[in-house]
């Protein structure tokens, strides 16, 4: 870590371009700023045939096997074919026996692939069309035969030691648009089958071939790799499941594609490796309890106070200064038993809703944040209780307001059946941010579609109820997506008329990659929502002596429609910060903190018990260690 705690974040940021996003920058590196593609090109292919290269050196250096390993380049028509054939040619340069296969089928003679393809023949090497290659004589022998492969049975013109120890896979990249079919399926199940049943090492080219650059699903089928060298920027197929299975250990190389090729910023971006000290503010030394926040929880019905415990408990190992839990009177003795440290108030069937309203404003006044929904249910007093949290929050000017929201679970429920309830959410006082935590079946409760129509079209759909909610969704999934609402952009006006906004609302995405499959379990979501809640609390403004007036590195300098200045944060400049004020104003901040550290929390949970008998209670437990919120 360096003297600038905010140079460093950046560095991790990673955005995860579209594929259409990805062509864009490609064709504006070349044709407007002016860098060949075939140098682009160059350049990309060595970066494959390094990660061949290390890879072969490590496993045949010395005695190895006993044979020269056999290293097959896989190409298709397009660009990635052609740095495949091109990483190809370099290994042949370094000593590597490769052989070169492609789909069959016209190509165009003023295409990159027909370059790459005539610098092979200069070197005496054929690009075999598939049917003619080793790959189609595994899969003839497979269909034509019905038997199995095995090392005796492959006998048609190649003994068995010439199944390739590495393929290329260059079939198709981040352009693919339609499920795969015919020849090119046939390719994919030939390399699939030599790696797993000969142990073929795969290393793809940008992206697996058949996983989609902007969902990660499988179209039709698709390549399983080992490696995935990518180029310039990741792209969100890197990272979404399954397709993050499907690329395995995936690199990044810089070949001369920067920001400065962007037509518009991207809208998502990771964080790599992100840890606690660098997410949140600096902890005040001279602060109090009240100074960190005071937060109210109320979950639980009758009976049901488990969901209370954790969230109350990952509010109180996040930093929060006080909790105060507001639950059924039938959890008091249980609560107070297990987590003495937090407030308590309650109420019961007997009681009026009148006089149940009156307590929950009591709390609400003590208060800094609100947090609702975990095992609240959804009964009338439950859908009672989210409607006052949510009248209070209006701009009447009767209270003092609160400085945050945080709704999950039965809360979001009672949202998605009541069109009141999201009218109140959506009408609160501007300045009250608010964050949701849905799982994607919540989320698809919320949206009115399936699971399976949100899964597919997850980015967008988020995005939608971002805005219409005006509120900030963390939708948990393997990869929790957090999105904030649009926020428009100040472009210059036509004819001297000034500036206008909201012509290009700006939407911004965090994709998390932290944590593991250990953390789906009951109760981790309730994690979360405390860990949200404590963070809400926090003053992200005043985060470090940098100036917070800074442009955040995901948009444009002001007065530029395309390029950061020189001193912009995509250069990693000396004042350069996470966040906007915007950002840590609307709860985008905590959400995107609070993921990030759920994840981390959840990783070192796994490590210490295991992925398949960690629980919920183990996450929180986690940030509870010291270690957890020191620089590594």
């Amino acid at each position: 870590m360096s003297e600038n705690k905010e140079q460093d974040l950046i560095m991790n940021l990673e955005y995860l371009l579209t594929g259409a996003e990805m062509a864009s920058c490609d064709a504006r590196t070349s044709n407007v700023i002016g860098i060949p593609s075939l140098v682009l090109m160059e350049r990309a292919a060595l970066s494959v045939a390094d990660s061949v290269d290390v890879f072969l050196r490590k496993i045949f250096s010395g005695a190895g096997r006993g044979r020269r390993p056999v290293v097959l380049a896989a190409a298709g028509h397009g660009n990635n074919g052609a740095d495949a054939l091109a990483a190809g040619r370099i290994l042949l340069d370094r000593g590597w026996d490769v052989r070169f296969c492609r789909l069959s089928g016209k190509i165009s003679p003023d295409s990159s692939f027909a370059v790459q393809e005539n610098i092979l023949r200069q070197y005496g090497k054929d690009v075999a069309e598939f049917p003619d290659s080793l790959l189609s004589k595994v899969i003839k022998h497979q269909y034509l035969t019905g038997k199995a492969l095995t090392n005796t049975s492959f006998s048609m013109g190649e003994p068995a030691a010439a199944v390739p120890d590495l393929i290329i896979d260059g079939l198709f990249g981040t352009g693919l648009s339609r499920d795969l079919s015919g020849q090119a399926a046939e390719c994919v199940e030939a390399i699939n089958f030599c790696r797993d049943r000969f142990g073929s090492y795969v290393v793809a080219v940008d992206i697996p071939s058949g996983i989609s650059s902007d969902d990660g699903s499988v179209m039709g089928c698709a390549v399983r790799c080992d490696e995935t060298a990518t180029f310039a920027f990741y792209k969100r197929g890197h990272f979404l499941h399954p397709g993050t299975v499907y690329a395995g250990v995936c690199h990044l190389a810089q070949i001369g594609i920067t920001w400065r090729a962007f037509e518009k910023m991207p809208s998502m971006f990771t964080l790599m490796d992100a840890e606690a000290a660098d997410l949140l503010p600096v902890r005040d030394p001279g602060g109090n309890k009240g100074t960190f926040g005071k937060v109210l929880i109320a979950a639980g019905r009758r009976n049901m106070c488990g969901a209370a415990l954790l969230a109350a408990r990952a509010c109180m190992a996040a930093g929060a200064g006080m909790v105060r839990i507001f639950t059924h009177e039938a959890n008091r003795l249980i609560i107070q038993q297990a987590i003495p440290e937090a407030l308590l108030d309650t109420f019961t069937d007997e009681e009026t809703p009148a006089r149940i309203a009156a307590k929950l404003r009591a709390s609400l006044d003590w208060a800094d944040i609100a947090a609702a929904g975990p095992a609240m249910g959804t009964d009338e007093t439950a859908a009672a209780l989210l409607c006052e949290i949510l009248e209070y929050v209006q701009a009447d000017g009767s209270r003092r307001p609160l400085r945050g929201l945080v709704l999950d679970a039965d809360a979001l429920r009672l949202l998605a059946k009541d069109d009141a309830l999201c009218s109140l959410l959506a009408g609160r006082q501007p300045e009250i941010p608010c964050i949701l935590t849905p799982h994607m079946a919540e989320f698809a409760a919320l949206a009115g579609q399936s699971v399976p129509e949100c899964i597919a079209n997850r980015a967008n759909l988020v995005q939608e109820q971002a805005d219409r909610l005006r509120s900030t969704i963390a939708c948990k999934d393997a990869r929790t997506l957090v999105a904030q609402p649009s926020l428009p952009t100040k472009k210059e006006g036509v004819s001297g008329q000034g500036s206008q906004c909201g012509v290009d609302p700006v939407c911004r995405q965090y994709l998390n990659t932290t944590g593991n499959s250990g953390m789906a379990a009951a109760g981790s979501g309730d994690v979360l929502t405390g860990i949200t809640a404590a963070f809400l609390a926090l003053d992200f403004k005043n985060r470090t002596a940098a100036d917070s007036s800074e442009r955040s590195p995901l948009t444009p300098s002001e007065g530029s429609d395309l390029y950061p200045s020189e001193g912009s944060p995509f250069l990693s400049g000396s004042r350069s910060v996470l966040f906007t004020d915007a950002e840590c104003s609307d709860g985008f901040a905590a959400a995107v903190a609070a993921a990030c550290l759920h994840g981390r929390a959840g990783d070192l949970a796994a490590a210490e018990y295991g992925k398949q008998g960690m629980t919920a209670g183990d996450i929180a437990a986690q940030m509870r260690k010291a270690s957890f919120w020191q620089k590594k």
